[in-house]
């Protein structure tokens, strides 16, 4: 029954589009589509050493390779590997491996709709959101060009704050824990649940969520014989792989010497920076009595994902992925910062370049201080939703999209 009414409700929301939106709704998501396929065939470096090994171990073990420790990631990204090796057999590999990031990619260009017509009452907004999502270049360069599975965990991050945003806090949280036993990265958005925890606008209840659904993600590969240990370890095991300050990322310590050898001296040095600076971030929200409104809360949401990786030590550029497309619905929320989210998705979209193509277009550190200059502005923008009285004086042009409620 319940599938049934959201079936209908779909039926509904496609029914009163117009004849304008829905052929641009078809030839936007038809085009995004057509570019994808385009670049199935590019093969990585990642493809090569690492997803096909993965890829063709599932092929020939079947449901057993499940158990095995052969791969950095959580078990439930080999699950979605087993189930495009079960129901798409003659795909080409390469093609296959990048369906599931491409499926995501749909995903979180839907609740970027959703999130921003809960703003709009213009569906043509909400559209124009949807596509730019789809063919964002950063977006199309991540999932179908290169086959990493970012979209899969960001669209659990997205997916959260829709949820958060229509006072669905279980299925938020939910959809937190999703994305979290898919990509360790996910836990970026914490700083923003502990906020609302703070501020009593989730329980602590919601939070017991998280272990529950991690449990549930690694209970297949746990009853097909992987030790337990073994699962619970992998996270601390990928943060232990790499032993660099950044790895071309636009971040903090791009101005920093990426040598192995500071590595020990300053690592610690900058975890404790970035857990200051999240900690005054986290008591600055909290302090604040403003009323969390939506825009409020996609403000929390987007310089949480924005801020964490760029003042955290040994990231990678990817890591901006979920910032690059919040930044897409703060845009929309703010128009007047729209060259924001345009600037941010174009510094993602260099440092791409290096692991792609070789060559740097821009020297890292160029980037990373456009980077902190976008930042710097989505924190005065913030402070100043925080602490309105305390700008009563200054003149904020960010209500220029009527809300529905």
């Amino acid at each position: 029954m319940q599938l049934r009414a959201r079936l209908e409700n779909i039926k509904q929301s496609i029914n009163s589009l117009g004849i304008e939106q829905i052929g641009f709704l078809i030839l936007g998501t038809i085009l995004a589509i057509l570019i994808r396929v385009s670049l199935l065939d590019f093969k990585s470096v990642d493809y090569d050493a690492a997803t096909k090994v993965w890829y063709n171990t599932i092929q020939r073990l079947g449901y057993t390779a499940l158990r095995g420790d052969y791969s950095t990631y959580n078990p439930p990204y080999l699950y979605v590997l087993y189930l495009v090796v079960r129901f798409l057999p003659n795909m080409a590999k390469v093609a296959a491996i990048k369906v599931p990031s491409i499926i995501a990619d749909f995903i979180c260009a839907g609740f970027v709709y959703k999130i921003i017509r809960l703003k709009s009452e213009s569906r043509m907004q909400a559209l124009l959101g949807y596509i730019a999502t789809l063919l964002a270049p950063v977006v199309i360069l991540n999932s179908a060009f290169w086959g990493q599975a970012d979209s899969i965990f960001t669209a659990g991050i997205v997916a959260c704050i829709y949820f958060l945003l229509v006072k669905r806090n279980w299925l938020a949280f939910i959809s937190f824990s999703a994305a979290l036993i898919f990509k360790l990265q996910a836990v970026f958005l914490l700083p923003l649940l502990i906020i609302l925890l703070l501020r009593k606008e989730v329980s602590w209840k919601h939070f017991l969520v998280i272990p529950v659904v991690y449990f549930i993600g690694i209970l297949p590969s746990w009853l097909l014989g992987r030790p337990l240990p073994s699962l619970l370890m992998i996270y601390f095991s990928q943060a232990d792989q790499y032993h660099r300050l950044t790895m071309h990322a636009p971040s903090l310590y791009a101005w920093f010497p990426n040598e192995p050898t500071l590595f020990p001296l300053l690592y610690p040095a900058g975890l404790a920076f970035a857990a200051t600076v999240i900690l005054i971030f986290v008591l600055v929200a909290v302090k604040s009595r403003a009323k969390l409104t939506p825009g409020l809360l996609v403000e929390l949401a987007t310089v949480t994902m924005f801020i964490v990786p760029f003042v955290l030590p040994e990231m990678h550029q990817r890591y901006f992925f979920p910032a690059d497309i919040l930044l897409i619905v703060f845009g929309f929320y703010f128009p007047v910062y729209f060259y924001i989210p345009l600037v941010i998705n174009m510094v993602s979209f260099f440092s791409y370049q290096y692991f792609l193509f070789g060559p740097e277009t821009f020297p890292m550190d160029q980037l990373a201080l456009v980077t902190l200059f976008m930042i710097a502005i989505m924190i005065r923008k913030l402070v100043q939703d925080l602490f309105p009285a305390k700008f009563a004086g200054q003149q904020v042009y960010d209500n220029t999209m009527p809300d529905s409620d």
